[in-house]
């Protein structure tokens, strides 16, 4: 049996109207069984100040059901923003359209629970929480709704309840988002996972790009498949994925993910719009990987062929070589790309608010942000409270359009 194993989907944005098929990727059409993971609740959200909310129309379900996906995993810092009683309106919704979920639920015991590829292959999946990459996660307890947590503990524990002889791919949201070499912790986890006989491979999302693989006990781990079908999407204020009815002309465009005054249309980058589609051959243990890209302006995913198939594919495999370098050369690496992505990152957002709001308007925000980090405070919290601040006290914004 073959596995295809795809990394972040979102049903919103862009995907919301359309009556075509998303998806012409050979390696998912061949496939026996497909599995991804689904980055936000089908449930309506209300807007939250103190993150980012994704959540996508329920009826967009169905485009699972076209897309013939077997199952998805709800492990991920998304699952609960439209509260923690969506997590069970999701799972209900997915179950009523024929596809199973894992990884997230009413409870821990039920987000413990396994999807069954075969009587001896299972899938576990697993978000990591308290890091300063990954906040504002919600674990699921004996009592309350959330995810199943990433914890080498954990993980033992779930593999303990498989029956003998049978094995497990882990789906595991961990990692800084936007960048190309993960935590040098993620990497050791990784190689100490994979040396349980009971794993049989591990796959990564959450940095919304493609990154390298490791090989290890004759086995595999993907620290990030990237976006398979992610859309570009609006925003309305301060940061809440919305499908307006009606569209200004002059809607401004952005492509970070930042708080936001007014609607705003937030398209993906060509980093975020290149991911990988993973095979697993149930019979064999082997995996093999094909890059795949999303067109910048429609939610259609098509193979990457060509020279661009080459660079993708060139540099995952060089991104692979360096997560083998040893812990005191592999974490300045990690550490430096995770700076600059950052300074990169925020300079975008930057030059985004100031084309919108002005210089005066800049200047206060900086102010803020510095004021946040010298006593305490959360930075984002400081850009949300300025962001989202009276109306009447702000300058009128300067261009429409970012490019």
């Amino acid at each position: 049996m073959k596995l295809c194993l795809f990394g972040d989907l979102f049903l919103g944005g862009d995907l919301d109207g359309t009556t075509t098929s998303p998806v012409d990727v050979a390696a998912f059409r061949e496939s026996d069984v497909r599995i991804g993971n689904l980055e936000a609740p089908l449930a309506d959200a209300p807007p939250r100040t103190d993150k980012m909310v994704l959540a996508s129309p329920p009826r967009l379900v169905d485009h699972l059901v076209e897309l013939g996906v077997d199952a998805v995993g709800l492990a991920n810092n998304h699952v609960h923003d439209a509260g923690l009683d969506a997590i069970a309106e999701t799972r209900r919704r997915l179950d009523e359209a024929g596809v199973a979920s894992f990884g997230a639920g009413e409870t821990l015991a039920e987000a413990r629970e396994p999807y069954w590829v075969t009587p001896e292959l299972a899938v576990f999946g697993y978000c990591e929480f308290e890091k300063p990459h990954l906040q504002l996660v919600e674990v699921a307890t004996d009592d309350s709704p959330g995810v199943n947590p990433l914890r080498y503990e954990m993980v033992m524990s779930d593999l303990d309840t498989l029956p003998e002889g049978a094995t497990a791919l882990l789906y595991v949201h961990w990692g800084r988002e936007h960048v190309w070499l993960p935590p040098r912790a993620d990497v050791e986890l990784a190689r100490r996972l994979l040396e349980d006989d009971r794993v049989a491979g591990i796959v990564g999302t959450h940095a919304h790009r493609p990154q390298g693989y490791l090989d290890h006990a004759g086995k595999r781990a993907y620290f990030s498949l990237g976006n398979f079908l992610f859309p570009n999407l609006y925003l309305t204020p301060p940061g809440t994925s919305s499908q307006p009815a009606t569209v200004p002309d002059d809607v401004p465009v952005t492509t970070g993910y930042h708080p936001v005054s007014e609607l705003t249309y937030k398209r993906w980058g060509a980093r975020s719009r290149h991911s990988l589609v993973v095979t697993f051959d149930t019979e064999t243990g082997a995996f093999s990987h094909h890059p795949v890209v999303q067109a910048r302006d429609a939610p259609v995913v098509t193979d990457c062929t060509g020279p661009r198939a080459r660079a993708v594919t060139g540099l995952v495999e060089a991104l692979s070589a360096v997560y083998r370098l040893p812990a005191s050369s592999y974490r300045p690496l990690a550490d430096g790309n995770a700076a600059v992505s950052g300074v990169t990152a925020n300079a975008r957002i930057l030059w985004f608010y100031l084309r919108e709001n002005g210089p005066v308007w800049c200047l206060d925000l900086l102010r803020e942000a510095v004021r946040a980090r010298r006593t305490g405070g959360r930075v984002r919290d400081a850009v949300y409270r300025h962001v989202t601040g009276d109306e009447t006290s702000r300058p009128r914004r300067v261009d429409s359009r970012v490019d």
